[in-house]
């Protein structure tokens, strides 16, 4: 072999183990970057099936980068501080190859920041009732057995929104309409349970509705009223009003 062949067939030898180990380098970083807790693991996998993708089919999940977001993920305004971007890889069927993406609070990023407390919607009841008999309209009493008025009732301390109001009662007699009124600060809101009565006995009516439709802020007063047809008579009413305060 000619001694300029052998000093070119060197270098290129150089240059190829020099690629391979390049190679290999970032495969161990991509590999290192995408591994996921067994935890955040289990928990996408339960999110997804969810929508309809067994995790048999799964082939792998991995945590996106922020920096490097898909053209798939369009996030505005958000930081990253504690959310995380997982890419779920899976087989929609022998031939189709898909992926979806779940974002949510990463887990692993929140513990690295020590003991904290994650603020999160919580979603409580304000009780209502009345054990007497009734025959005319009238505000519900509260849990502590105060009978509410335009001004009476319970005061919110977060800012929220009623997403649900349920109500149990008896009639005695009497035909017509009944409704469950819900007031904030004195003013009726298009939100409550209603009844046509027709017939005596134990009636039941609940209703929901998105968070963020009827809203309330600190301050702000939650009564219940039963509007009733003249002639109705009814007692032991029940009634439950769900919140969500952020």
């Amino acid at each position: 072999m000619k001694k300029g062949t052998s000093k070119l067939f060197v270098i290129l030898s150089i240059c190829v183990i020099a690629l391979l180990i390049t190679s290999v380098f970032i495969t161990a970083t991509n590999n290192e970057d995408s591994k996921i807790s067994e935890t955040t693991k289990n928990y996408v996998e339960k999110f997804v099936e969810k929508k309809g993708i067994n995790s048999e089919n799964i082939n792998n999940i991995t945590e996106v980068n922020f920096n490097d977001l898909p053209k798939e993920v369009n996030i505005k305004n958000v930081t990253d501080a504690n959310l995380a971007i997982y890419q779920v890889n899976y087989n929609k069927s022998i031939e189709e190859n898909e992926k979806i993406f779940v974002i949510t609070y990463s887990t692993d990023k929140i513990k690295s920041q020590g003991d904290i407390i994650v603020s999160q919607d919580k979603r409580e009841f304000l009780n209502f009732g009345f054990n007497e008999e009734m025959d005319q309209s009238g505000f519900l009493k509260t849990s502590a057995g105060v009978t509410g008025s335009l001004e009476k009732g319970y005061v919110m301390m977060r800012p929220g929104s009623i997403v649900g109001i349920s109500t149990n009662l008896e009639i005695l007699d009497g035909n017509g309409d009944l409704e469950i009124v819900i007031y904030k600060n004195g003013e009726p809101i298009q939100f409550g349970n209603s009844f046509i009565i027709d017939s005596t006995g134990v009636k039941n009516d609940y209703d929901v509705q998105s968070a963020g439709t009827v809203s309330f802020e600190p301050g702000d007063v939650i009564s219940l009223y039963v509007k009733a047809s003249e002639g109705i008579s009814w007692k032991d009413v029940t009634t439950l009003v769900e919140i969500i305060t952020n």
